[in-house]
């Protein structure tokens, strides 16, 4: 695997990001798997909380448009009017926030519900169980690096992102796992590139609210969704965006 220059911080240590306020993260190095080798919560309205947070049907609003709260486990949600050819109608989990190679504070997601139609075998020669899983677009940032993530605790060289039930990493150790048959493929999804911003940029995009009060809105959900490897195109975004809708 190679390592980045990003730095995500702790989430347990670091600040939650709100527009307008300034941070001073503690950071760790992000790993990433290159594909050219071959092998809690902020408070909120408890209307807003459907089901406990374990739960395949858990979903809390975090707000829409300057009130978004946005921090490593959250699910950005595109508003109709997003043009942009990866974000529009997109649903974006954020992984990671911190300095990139640039000395820059940057904010990285991946979105949920962009598949294509390669698995990891024949995009990474990735073998054993693992190798059959589908690959998913995440954004138009990063070159030949993919990112794993997952939903089993105790998985060797992984870490929880923020308290979303969602890990990343291990990738040695989860494969070793699933090809003894110990725990299902069904917890484990790959996602080439991601999603970047700068706080600026974060700002600007969450300012855009049209005339009818529509803009990106904030959720948390559970890992199933996240990981779940049966998500089209703009699937995850249509699921939520009627979840908000019927708050």
């Amino acid at each position: 695997s190679v390592v980045t220059a990003f730095h995500s911080p702790s989430y347990r240590n670091s600040k939650v990001f709100l527009p307008k306020k300034s941070h001073e993260p503690n950071v760790r190095p992000e790993i990433f798997m290159s594909l050219s080798s071959s092998s809690s919560s902020s408070s909120s309205p408890e209307d807003n909380v459907d089901g406990n947070y374990s739960s395949a049907k858990f979903f809390r609003f975090l707000g829409r448009g300057e009130n978004a709260i946005v921090r490593p486990g959250v699910v950005l949600i595109a508003p109709l009017h997003e043009n942009s050819h990866f974000l529009m109608k997109s649903a974006v989990f954020i992984h990671a926030m911190g300095i990139n190679e640039f000395d820059e504070y940057v904010i990285r997601g991946v979105i949920i519900d962009h598949p294509t139609p390669f698995t990891m075998t024949e995009m990474a020669n990735l073998q054993g169980p693992l190798g059959d899983k589908l690959l998913y677009r995440g954004g138009e940032v990063g070159n030949d690096s993919a990112m794993m993530l997952h939903s089993i605790p105790g998985v060797s060289q992984s870490e929880e992102i923020g308290t979303s039930g969602v890990y990343e990493g291990g990738l040695q150790a989860a494969s070793d796992m699933c090809g003894a048959g110990t725990i299902s493929t069904d917890k484990f999804k790959f996602f080439f590139q991601f999603t970047e911003w700068t706080e600026t940029q974060l700002e600007n995009m969450l300012a855009e609210v049209d005339s009818d009060g529509d803009g990106w809105a904030s959720v948390e959900v559970s890992s199933d969704l996240v990981l779940s490897c049966e998500l089209d195109r703009s699937d995850a975004w249509s699921t939520l965006r009627n979840k908000i809708r019927e708050m």
